[in-house]
Order: C-alpha cells, then structure tokens, then sequence
C-alpha cells in the first residue's frame, strides 16, 4: 500500500504519506492524517472488529472546530482512521510539511462502503437526516438481497443529543442489531461527539461520520457533477445550494487557512498512532 516519493512540479520532493517524516504533520497540525487511498479504507471497514473503529473525515471546517471544541477534541482522540477530506488540507500538507496525503472524503467513501456491504453478513445501522433518506437507504440495500431485520435506522428529532433517554434508546437499538457498520448523517460535530459519549455502549462496528453523503446517497440532494468536483470547485457548489448556512462558515475557513499559512500553531488532537 506503500507509494513512491513524488515531486512537485518545479518544487522540492514531496514525500508520499506514510513513507519517512512520520509525525510531521502532527506537529503542524495536530493531526497524523491515514496515508491510504478509499480502496484501502473501505477494505478495512469490511473486516471484522474486535472494539469499535471510529472514521473521521478532516476538511478544514472540523480543522477549525477542534481548536476551541474540546469535546469534538476527544471525539476525535477515539478515532481509528482520520482522513483528509478535502483539497485545502493536501494542499497545507503539500506546501508545508512536504507530504502527499489522499483526499478520502466521506461523501466518496461512504457510496464506496454502501455498494460493498454483503447481504448475510454486515449489518448496518443509519442515522440519517431524513426518515425519507434512512428508508431509501435501508430500500436499496433490500433490494440487493438484505434481509430488512439485519438493517437499522433512524431519524432523530433536533437537539437529541442533549435527551439522555433518546441517546440510550438509540445506542440499545444499534447494540440490539450488533451493527457491523454505523453511519452517522445528522452533522458535525454533532455525530462525533454524540458516539463520543456513548462509545462503551456501541458494538465492536465501523463507525462512520459522513454528514450529507447519506443525503447525496439518497438522492435527496444533489451532489457537485464529476467535473466540478474534478476542479476543486465542490464548496463552490454547496455553497450556491445553501448559501446562508455555508458561506458564513467557508468564510470563516477561509481565514483560518490564512492563519495556518502565516504560521498559526494548532492543538494537538489526534497523535501518531504505532
């Protein structure tokens, strides 16, 4: 899984993740991103666990919330796997550190993960967004041959997180299942931190916080077409879709990206792991 060292176009070499330095971008980021491309990923969320393995997916929004978040801190100290989800933070690595890390976005990893679930064998859970966007899911998987008693799903009510009867009720549900993978669709970092603090009760399942990719998955919003996203241009495309929730916070991004360019130094959050 290892890769060659590459170079930058007219610039100094540039090390493939995972290769030598280990530890540099912990010590600019606060983070030690995973150096393997969504094929391994979804490889290993296919095999059996044992505990259960938290993926983040870091884009420079959840960059931005762990330094003042302390809760979404420690959701992220659990995790197994973080990825980079998102071209301004390969670009940090790149310019910074000399690192070539993979984008692994969740909305790419988790129609990945979806396709390759195995009717018989995993068992998924959803908390979605949307009721309409957990039954299309749990419908498209009953389609592929899934019994409906091996899928979970949920919908929960705004504010469940803070409803200590709900938040037990919902992880009885998924440890009542035994899911093998969970996929949590209700927002960061809100689906952190609410498995976060129920982390001892869940079952030894891949667990995935993928935000709107359940809602692209179902068809309930649009995704950015193949070529803008091809342009790095996907945030534009969210944005125009909503731009009064998102063009406040890219613009917030978008400063604080400035601040790791000038120097800012980061929290650390998640170290290199053996």
């Amino acid at each position: 899984m290892g890769s060659n060292q590459q170079g930058l176009a007219g610039g100094p070499a540039v090390e493939a993740a995972g290769t030598t330095g280990k530890g540099d971008l912990f010590a600019r980021y606060g983070l030690e991103f995973d150096s393997h491309p969504l094929e391994d990923v979804v490889a290993r969320a296919l095999l059996p666990a044992t505990t259960p393995q938290l993926y983040c997916t870091c884009n420079l929004n959840h960059l931005r919330q762990l330094q003042g978040n302390a809760d979404f801190r420690a959701a992220y100290a659990r995790a197994a796997v973080v990825t980079v989800d998102g071209r301004p933070i390969r670009m940090l690595a790149r310019l910074q550190a000399k690192r070539d890390v993979p984008v692994v976005t969740g909305a790419d990893m988790f129609p990945a993960l979806l396709d390759a679930l195995r009717p018989g064998i995993d068992r998924p859970f959803f908390v979605a967004s949307s009721a309409q966007a957990a039954q299309i899911l749990r419908d498209k998987l009953v389609a592929r041959g899934f019994d409906p008693a091996d899928i979970g799903h949920d919908s929960p009510p705004y504010g469940f997180e803070r409803d200590a009867a709900y938040s037990a009720d919902l992880v009885a549900r998924i440890a009542a299942l035994d899911a093998t993978h969970l996929f949590m669709g209700v927002g960061a970092p809100k689906s952190e931190i609410w498995v976060s603090r129920h982390f001892a009760g869940l079952p030894a399942a891949h667990i995935f916080c993928v935000g709107a990719a359940l809602d692209f998955s179902s068809s309930l919003k649009a995704r950015a077409p193949a070529w803008v996203r091809a342009l790095s241009l996907e945030w534009a495309h969210r944005m125009l879709s909503e731009p009064r929730r998102l063009l406040p916070r890219y613009a917030g991004d978008a400063l604080f990206l400035a601040q790791i360019l000038a120097g800012r130094k980061l929290v650390p959050v998640f170290p290199p792991r053996p």
